[in-house]
């Protein structure tokens, strides 16, 4: 009898086990794990030996930093070098680390040293998380994704530390200031512990080794790992991807001529770029225009730049990195489809075919949902913090209005005025970088039910003036 009552407690139990874990899907899962690592992440930096002698931070100014550490995004209500202690600076990177690289990716990487098979669910949520339609050579992209990602910065801690070390800073110093920065600029992230009043990296806007070395770092990072190991089996750009192909083109064009564009605005601020010599004029534009594309860095005040200036960065920072990258933002590949949409629609054409592929009608309508979906949580958290605020003046509105594109599109960069909103609004921010991480799709994706039930009932199409 007794035999017989454990036996349907176990059945029980198991039943119960296998109903969670037929709720838990991809997308929920992801979304769990980030929660996890931001809520580890505000207790760690909660402790007393986190912060510097004499310094505090409370629950909200903790779980604001953990999750802007964990989403990359480097927004920050306390300055990161003069609240954080070593510790709480190697828990901020950790964060900055796992949340850019991804913690499945991690997982798997670490799976596949142990020479332990990725079980089903594990490669679909890997395949989520970095924007991969396969499944097939997961394992295997796992580990050159983490070879890549650790090469790349190894050499930028390398490269960092002379540019700290001409800058004066002492070698030891300077050697954690290039593996912090290195690893903050490769994931997109923005954090910085140079500054101790927060002008992030104004200082060194003459430093052109350590711009050159944290964009490129940025860009690497940027395109996605997906488009990292496509180039790195395929050396011709013939042989790559249509994926790799739009990313690329996109990201330069993007890139150089948010650079060209902000020159040709500032070139004349001399509260910005326009007391530089012409090579530092070029140098940070460029530092600028690929720091917009959700990296968070600035070698230039931002509140001081002229309002084409801003409106070209929130433009930028909407349009953000590629997929399956350190970077947030709508991605690339979505403007890409949308423009290539637009134009087929004015040709009059029913699809639109790109190096002899035509872009279909689901990847549209995950593209237009991504923009819709973006645009819907950017009006009501705008709604939310200006209620909150209550601030008059336009120039009050654009810069709440910049911080909430920053935080969705998890770029980092500042007017300056995160330090001084309302608990409240700090709030919203933080599920603005949450979403933004995530993904707005994602998110909401994870709360619908899916219905693969295809019906064998052909509707007629509907015609709505447009």
């Amino acid at each position: 009898m007794q035999r017989q009552l454990k036996l349907n407690d176990s059945i029980l139990t198991r039943s119960s086990k296998n109903k969670i874990i037929s709720h838990l899907t991809t997308a929920r899962l992801l979304l769990l794990g980030f929660l996890v690592i931001i809520l580890v992440g505000t207790l760690l930096l909660l402790l007393p030996f986190s912060t510097q002698k004499g310094k505090s931070i409370n629950f909200i100014d903790a779980l604001f930093t953990a999750t802007s550490a964990t989403c990359v995004t480097g927004l920050s209500v306390v300055p990161t070098a003069g609240t954080f202690s070593a510790f709480g600076q190697v828990v901020i990177l950790i964060l900055i680390q796992i949340g850019g690289l991804g913690f499945m990716t991690i997982t798997s990487f670490f799976y596949s040293m142990l020479g332990r098979k990725l079980s089903l669910r594990r490669r679909l949520s890997m395949s989520e998380e970095m924007a991969q339609t396969s499944m097939q050579g997961l394992r295997n992209i796992a580990i050159k994704i983490m070879l890549l990602a650790l090469g790349s910065e190894i050499l930028g801690v390398i490269f960092l530390t002379i540019g700290f070390c001409i800058q004066g800073v002492s070698f030891g110093t300077a050697l954690w200031y290039g593996i912090f920065h290195s690893v903050s600029a490769f994931c997109n992230a923005g954090f910085d512990i140079v500054s101790v009043t927060g002008v992030s990296l104004v200082d060194y806007n003459n430093n052109y080794l350590i711009l050159i070395t944290l964009a490129l770092l940025i860009g690497i990072g940027g395109v996605g790992f997906i488009v990292l190991v496509d180039i790195s089996e395929h050396k011709i750009f013939s042989k790559w991807s249509l994926h790799t192909k739009v990313v690329v083109i996109m990201t330069l064009a993007l890139t150089f001529g948010g650079a060209f564009l902000f020159w040709l605005a500032e070139r004349t601020n001399p509260d910005t770029i326009g007391n530089m010599p012409l090579l530092g004029q070029w140098i940070n534009c460029y530092f600028h225009s690929v720091s917009c594309r959700t990296a968070g860095f600035a070698s230039i005040p931002v509140d001081k730049m002229n309002n084409l200036s801003i409106s070209l960065s929130m433009g930028l920072m909407f349009i953000g990195a590629a997929p399956g990258s350190t970077g947030g933002g709508i991605k690339v590949t979505t403007l890409y489809i949308l423009i290539t949409y637009v134009i087929a629609t004015l040709k009059q054409k029913k699809e639109y075919v790109v190096d002899k592929k035509a872009i279909g009608t689901n990847t549209l309508a995950k593209a237009a949902s991504t923009v819709l979906l973006a645009m819907f949580i950017l009006f009501i958290s705008a709604m939310l913090i200006f209620a909150a605020e209550n601030r008059k003046g336009t120039q009050n509105l654009l810069m709440l209005i910049f911080e909430q594109i920053s935080a969705y599109s998890t770029c980092g960069l500042t007017m300056g005025v995160t330090s001084s909103i309302t608990t409240f609004s700090k709030l919203v921010l933080i599920m603005d970088m949450y979403l933004g991480r995530i993904g707005a799709f994602t998110f909401f994706m994870s709360f619908a039910r899916s219905n693969r039930e295809t019906s064998k009932i052909k509707y007629p199409e509907a015609n709505i003036n447009v």
